[in-house]
């Protein structure tokens, strides 16, 4: 059973990405781009506090403080600040597509910086699931018109997803010494600096002026959630191959659709089954796969 439980934590991880891409698509007009960042990882860092508290894992040296801050700025500041400006110029839909694809980039910095060795069933298994992907949201892509600002969302969003492979692979050491809640807690704090910096910047700044009690309760969601994500994405990452826990981003995309069909009654189609179906199978076939190993 203590098997499975990385992959379980990595499937809320690809859950939550899918929500909170659908409700920061509705809320960053009203919040900003940095400042919806700000405030989901000020949330999130007070929910990890007590999983810091009682972590049992050595305290963080002084000489790792510096580069985990570092990588933190990236995947919490960078990272979520080029989704935010995304899901601002592009839905939400299409944007979890752009970002579905980590589990490849991930998987080519590997090989390409570290020459980490990459199975056919991993390979299989991803590809699998962006084909699900493709499924789901090449109608949309191609039958709309997509027009210079959706590019540009777009274009972040590939920022975004390069982002995260890099900072996903680099941090994943870090991790595995000193455990996710405190690796996590120190790299959130980090990157409230130049959120913060950025907010100020905004036309909104960090006021709530305008806001609905709707707008305080999903930016409130949307931070609470990130917490327990990102603490369940280092978890996974700490004991499974990075490739597998990226791959399970295959399930944002399926949470976006179906919360569409949930709360705007989009009707289901073959193409949202199919993709289920494909997505399902690849989930499956990657979490009986064989650890991979370097080649001797």
């Amino acid at each position: 059973m203590k098997r499975f439980l990385p992959y379980v934590a990595a499937s809320f991880t690809g859950i939550q990405v899918g929500a909170a891409l659908v409700a920061s698509e509705v809320v960053v007009s009203t919040t900003g781009a940095a400042g919806l960042g700000f405030l989901r990882y000020l949330i999130a860092s007070i929910v990890l506090v007590p999983f810091w508290i009682a972590s049992q894992k050595p305290r963080i040296k002084c000489s790792d403080i510096w580069p985990i801050s570092f990588i933190g700025i990236g995947q919490f500041g960078l990272l979520i600040a080029m989704l935010n400006i995304a899901v601002l110029l592009a839905s939400s839909a299409r944007v979890s597509f752009i970002f579905a694809t980590l589990p490849l980039a991930t998987l080519a910095f590997e090989r390409a910086v570290f020459h980490m060795h990459i199975s056919k069933t991993e390979t299989f298994a991803i590809l699998l699931s962006l084909l699900g992907i493709g499924v789901l949201l090449g109608t949309d892509l191609y039958a709309s018109a997509t027009g210079p600002f959706e590019v540009l969302g777009l274009l972040a969003a590939l920022v975004a997803t390069l982002t995260g492979a890099v900072c996903s692979v680099y941090l994943r050491p870090y991790v595995q010494k000193y455990g996710g809640a405190q690796v996590s807690l120190l790299a959130m704090l980090a990157s409230l600096v130049p959120l913060g910096a950025f907010a100020a910047w905004e036309p909104q700044g960090l006021s709530m002026e305008g806001w609905t009690h709707i707008t305080a309760l999903l930016v409130v969601g949307i931070g609470l959630s990130s917490g327990a994500s990102f603490w369940c994405w280092l978890y996974a990452l700490s004991r499974i191959p990075v490739g597998h826990v990226t791959a399970f981003l295959g399930l944002s995309p399926v949470t976006a659709t179906i919360l569409s069909i949930t709360f705007k009654q989009d009707a289901v189609t073959i193409s949202v089954i199919t993709a289920l179906g494909f997505i399902l199978t690849a989930l499956l076939v990657l979490v009986f796969a064989k650890e991979t190993k370097p080649p001797a």
